[in-house]
């Protein structure tokens, strides 16, 4: 029974949800409207996010792997981040899955969706200005690092606390198998959400040499550009423009640099990770796992054009999802999308 009761809950949220998506709905066009005063995006931006990225059908493996991971509580607590919209809909969709009593404090920044579903769900969950969950009860929580440390020292002794923080996506491809649709599928898994989430890709390790790591960063480059005829960067302010341009001014100087469109692309024989303003870092590489091991703690996803290389990726990075290319910013409806070490809860205290 309570199974089937938590199953119903899910898909009231995911019929709300789809109702959200559709842009001929009253619900949608209001929602979409609210999103380009909260998000910075720009309407396209906005709109490829619905469609490519916000998990309206998953299937009944992934419903079902959901709900084994999601423990199940007599309350549970949200606290959501402004990173990427679509976001709200997965971590309320494991608030409820937990609990019949929820409660979210959405973004300050960006309330939108969270607040859109509520007005359709009511029933399922409540926006709170403030969280206080007791011993027992399970808190799940998305920001920075320092965020959530702070957060995480304010709990009550017995709480269990899901933090899910800074992180970041890599790609790796084979140089002998380089094709323009790979730069064209790592130029739009960058420029989705304007490269704030943290399965959004920040490096790509070209497995080959120096020179076709060149071409490989030209190639992406010049996908970028062509991307934001069509998916345009968002607003910034002209603090943010200032900064962007001294991480440019930074980068060039160390770097051998590409322009992309509003962002850019460096190349060297050494990792760095480059700021998340449509911007990537390309570095030759021999070992993909050598390569990124220092990175572990904050890798989410790679993704790569390597069939053989999966599986070896998901045993030495057992915390980030191992996906194709371009499929980054769609990661299956199946649990957190962060799986690093940690997020699966700790009990405080």
């Amino acid at each position: 029974m309570a199974d089937t009761a938590r199953r119903a809950r899910l898909e009231r949220l995911l019929q709300a949800a789809r109702e959200l998506a559709n842009p001929e709905r009253s619900a949608g066009k209001a929602l979409r409207a609210r999103l380009l005063e909260t998000t910075g995006l720009s309407g396209a931006g906005i709109e490829r996010g619905m469609a490519h990225s916000l998990e309206i059908a998953p299937s009944e493996a992934d419903l079902q792997a959901l709900l084994a991971s999601t423990p199940e509580a007599s309350r549970a607590h949200v606290l959501l981040s402004s990173n990427v919209f679509v976001g709200a809909l997965r971590a309320i969709a494991i608030g409820v899955a937990s609990s019949a009593q929820v409660y979210v404090r959405a973004s300050r920044r960006d309330p939108a969706l969270a607040e859109a579903l509520h007005a359709l769900t009511p029933e399922l969950f409540a926006i709170a200005t403030k969280l206080e969950p007791a011993a027992g009860e399970h808190f799940w929580s998305y920001g920075s690092d320092t965020t959530l440390a702070e957060l995480r020292a304010s709990l009550p002794a017995g709480v269990w606390f899901h933090p899910h923080g800074a992180g970041f996506g890599a790609v790796v491809v084979d140089a002998a198998t380089w094709t323009p649709e790979a730069a064209r599928a790592i130029a739009l898994d960058t420029a989705l959400f304007d490269q704030q989430g943290c399965m959004s890709p920040r490096v790509v390790l070209v497995i080959g040499s120096a020179d076709q790591a060149r071409i490989v960063a030209r190639a992406v480059a010049t996908a970028l550009q062509e991307l934001e005829i069509e998916l345009p960067a968002g607003t910034k302010t002209s603090a943010e423009l200032a900064e962007a341009r001294r991480d440019r001014d930074a980068a060039a100087y160390a770097f051998e640099l590409f322009e992309a469109g509003s962002g850019w692309v460096s190349c060297a024989s050494e990792v760095v990770i480059p700021p998340s303003a449509r911007t990537l870092h390309v570095v030759d590489a021999r070992d993909a796992v050598t390569t990124l091991g220092p990175f572990e703690a904050h890798l989410t996803c790679v993704s790569t054009n390597m069939q053989g290389l999966h599986e070896q990726l998901q045993q030495a990075f057992s915390g980030a999802r191992v996906v194709a290319l371009g499929a980054m910013q769609r990661p299956p409806l199946d649990g957190p999308v962060d799986r690093r070490r940690g997020t699966e809860g700790e009990r405080v205290g």
